[in-house]
């Protein structure tokens, strides 16, 4: 009998845990399986030379990640987004079906696409690449990898 109800405790406490790191998990309000493939989102995406590619990512992956996982944004273009600094230099279009379905660009992120176009004017589909974050919803989600601006060529 004490032995059930040690049992019984332990299987609580590991229970209570874990929960509580579900909740510590970064997008935790995505649905959460452990089998890859209820988490993978295909998507098409055009280059600047217009030709359509299949990308895939994973629910609660950037698009960023997927794009470069597909060698359409180079990864090297990108490597200040461990330390939060961004030069927009992964800003894609997003065609409008989908763009309804995003949460609305935050602050930061409009400042970023203001500043590095040109004529400081925003395209209302442009979006950072490292801020969308992918979900089921977003199957089948359309983008367009514009070509790199004068001053991001080497």
């Amino acid at each position: 009998m004490a032995m059930t109800l040690m049992r019984s405790s332990l299987r609580q406490k590991l229970s209570s845990q874990i929960h509580l790191s579900k909740s510590l998990i970064p997008n935790s309000h995505l649905p959460f399986s452990s089998k890859v493939s209820d988490r993978i989102v295909k998507l098409a995406a055009l280059d600047p030379d217009g030709k359509k590619h299949e990308v895939v990512g994973l629910t609660g992956q950037t698009l960023l990640k997927a794009l470069t996982n597909t060698g359409l944004i180079d990864p090297a273009s990108h490597r200040l987004e461990e330390i939060d600094a961004c030069s927009a230099e992964c800003e894609v279009n997003i065609a409008q079906k989908w763009l309804d379905m995003l949460p609305p660009r935050t602050y930061n992120e409009e400042y970023i696409l203001k500043r590095s176009s040109r004529a400081r004017v925003m395209n209302t589909h442009s979006r950072l690449a490292c801020q969308v974050v992918l979900t089921p919803e977003l199957q089948g989600m359309i983008v367009a990898v514009p070509e790199p601006k004068p001053w991001d060529i080497p």
